[in-house]
């Protein structure tokens, strides 16, 4: 049984957020109101606040999604597509073996850097 994650975070400029993760990575929108909103991340819960003077926006050090070849494929391809710059650029690790992973990091608008994996041999690695 996947059990997600929630991270919910403060961000500058909530609109720009949205865009990024709805139109670029491709994720979608969950509870939306005037002050923050959810998106769904890859099966997992992100709450995007919107900064203010009492609540001021910050930067997370890194987070992802584990994603599976596919949807890594395809994040990547939305990304080059956008022309949004890779802080790491995707990079396959011993193609074709049992072990084989990807990952590439972007940053979001607010500077929170995403680190987007997948694992050929998922149970092996994160556990089934």
């Amino acid at each position: 049984m996947l059990k997600p994650f929630h991270l919910s975070f403060v961000v500058p400029d909530k609109q720009e957020s949205k865009r990024f993760y709805l139109d670029i990575l491709g994720c979608s929108l969950g509870r939306d109101n005037e002050s923050w909103y959810d998106i769904i991340f890859f099966g997992h819960q992100l709450t995007i606040h919107q900064a203010t003077e009492n609540l001021p926006a910050f930067r997370i050090d890194h987070f992802g999604a584990i994603l599976s070849k596919d949807e890594w494929l395809s994040a990547t391809a939305r990304c080059k597509m956008h022309s949004v710059p890779f802080v790491l650029e995707p990079m396959v690790r011993n193609e074709g073996e049992e072990d084989e992973y990807g990952k590439f990091v972007v940053n979001d608008p607010s500077g929170n850097a995403l680190e987007m994996k997948y694992y050929s041999n998922f149970g092996k690695t994160v556990g089934k």
